[in-house]
């Protein structure tokens, strides 16, 4: 866990890691969420409706975003963050089960009288197809 402090931060800092989708993390997200929609676990529903546009059923959208709290949690700034806003959030292609995705935050600004820092963050998959992003607002409380 990184502890960057909010005078230790520049435009332009950036992390990134990476995080394989797996069955246990989709159950644990359906158990959570109480989301049990077919799209998200049957092969057979998914194919039948997708019109092509999917292998396979299809992992949560906010299962992958979930990862954005990671960037700020973990990343940027790590142990002195605190999430202020998602925005302009999309989901730009289907992740499944057995992806690697990479998650790559950088700051593209910083309001020191605020005590926060702006942060572009994109996830990509195995192909380096981006399947979201989003900008976050997060508090650096020191």
């Amino acid at each position: 866990m990184n502890e960057y402090k909010l005078d230790q931060i520049e435009i332009g800092l950036e992390a990134s890691f990476r995080k394989t989708v797996t069955t246990d993390m989709e159950n644990a997200f359906r158990e959570i969420s109480g989301d049990d929609n077919p799209l998200h676990r049957d092969d057979e529903f998914t194919l039948a409706i997708g019109d092509g546009k999917f292998r396979k059923h299809v992992t949560f959208g906010m299962l992958t975003a979930s990862l954005y709290s990671t960037v700020a949690g973990m990343y940027l700034p790590g142990k002195y963050s605190l999430i202020h806003s998602i925005d302009e959030l999309s989901f730009l292609r289907p992740v499944y089960i057995g992806d690697e995705l990479e998650v790559t935050g950088k700051v593209i600004d910083k309001r020191e009288e605020l005590k926060l820092i702006v942060l572009k963050v994109v996830i990509c998959n195995q192909f380096k197809e981006v399947v979201s992003r989003a900008k976050m607002k997060v508090i650096v409380l020191k």
